[in-house]
């Protein structure tokens, strides 16, 4: 053998031994990802409602014939897969083909409890919300399976979501999910049905391009006078006087007889409000925010915000203003509200009725 053919062996030898122990490497950071999913006291896998929005992101609501700001969508870091609220128990939930990729399985025989979970943590890598689905052939109802679900499935769903507030989904994250989910069934004796995943994409693309239109958040500014501040307590005791409740996420909620958010008021200022600190806070201004796909009446719930602001504006003795700091009228009020119902009549002809689940959704 001559020196060059020697010396080829080795460069190939050292080419493939890299190869290999860059795999170690990759397979060694999955697995230590998939243990961190499960470690300590976590929500059990899969459909959590989203985040809520990046309170720095505010629209307006300008006096003129001017539509409401749209709302950005999220972005920078790389988006994270969301999680069920823990639930030992399964819950009655069908896949939506409007809005979710599904893709079915059929086993042999029942899946055990550990490989269930091994299938839930793996859907958590995709950056979409994910959900696992079991067929309850007795009760002939599809259930939603958390980490501590257990049942004897022989039929399974796999759903990913086409589109949040993080963007539509895309080809890696797509494709990434039909492999684990091809891998699962191969290892666990099932067969795996997967649509196609072109068109699962472009029906992604067209329906963020509709939620692109109908994103949108109402802002109302109350501000102190010239040179002026509000004290924190003192907000406190108006927003309480207005209907607000404080929450734990720094922001006075106001709330309907079910418990469910309408809208909130947040400090224009860094800080949020929490009780502790309140007594050393001041503020030159207030927002308050609707979320219109996400509340079911957004012109009634304009109307309540308003009447809110103007209660919580007299109590502070500021001003409700829009962006420029224009005192707001009755007309751009009501100007807005036509613009909140045409919103909600475009999300209703969709099939995307505004604060519906659906709604909720793909606006998290």
């Amino acid at each position: 053998m001559s020196d060059l053919q020697i010396a080829l062996a080795v460069i190939g030898l050292l080419v493939i031994g890299g190869v290999y122990a860059f795999n170690l490497l990759q397979e060694r950071k999955l697995r230590q990802r998939l243990e961190r999913a499960f470690e300590g006291e976590r929500d059990d896998v899969l459909l959590k409602a989203a985040p809520e929005r990046d309170q720095a992101a505010t629209a307006s609501l300008e006096p003129r014939n001017a539509p409401p700001r749209i709302e950005p969508r999220l972005g920078g870091a790389a988006p994270t897969a969301s999680v069920t609220p823990a639930a030992s128990r399964p819950t009655v939930d069908d896949a939506d083909p409007e809005i979710e990729f599904i893709a079915e399985i059929e086993l042999d025989k029942p899946a055990d409890n550990t490989a269930l979970r091994e299938l839930l943590s793996q859907l958590t890598t995709f950056g979409k919300p994910a959900r696992l689905l079991g067929w309850n052939e007795a009760a002939d109802i599809w259930l939603m399976l958390g980490r501590g679900a257990e049942g004897d499935f022989l039929r399974l769903q796999a759903v990913l979501q086409l589109v949040n507030r993080a963007g539509p989904l895309n080809a890696p994250q797509l494709n990434g999910f039909c492999d684990v989910l091809r891998a699962w069934a191969g290892h666990h004796g099932a067969e795996v049905r997967i649509d196609d995943t072109a068109e699962a994409l472009q029906k992604a693309r067209e329906l963020d391009a509709f939620c692109g239109e109908t994103d949108v958040a109402i802002g109302l500014n109350v501000v102190a006078q010239s040179g002026a501040a509000f004290a924190g307590e003192q907000i406190a005791a108006a927003a309480e006087a207005a209907g607000f409740t404080l929450e734990a996420d720094g922001l006075f909620h106001w709330q309907d007889a079910a418990g469910e958010t309408l809208f909130t008021m947040e400090n224009q200022g860094p800080e949020p409000f929490y009780d502790e600190r309140l007594a050393a806070m001041q503020t030159s201004g207030l927002t308050l925010l609707l979320d219109v796909p996400r509340v079911t009446d957004g012109a009634a719930a304009l109307d309540r915000m308003a009447q809110a602001a103007a209660s919580v504006a007299s109590a502070l003795g500021g001003l409700v203003v829009d962006d420029n700091r224009v005192p707001l009228q009755d007309a751009a009020v009501a100007r807005i509200r036509t613009q909140v119902q045409g919103i909600c009549a475009m999300m209703a002809e969709r099939r995307i009725p505004a604060g519906s689940q659906r709604a909720q959704r793909l606006f998290a």
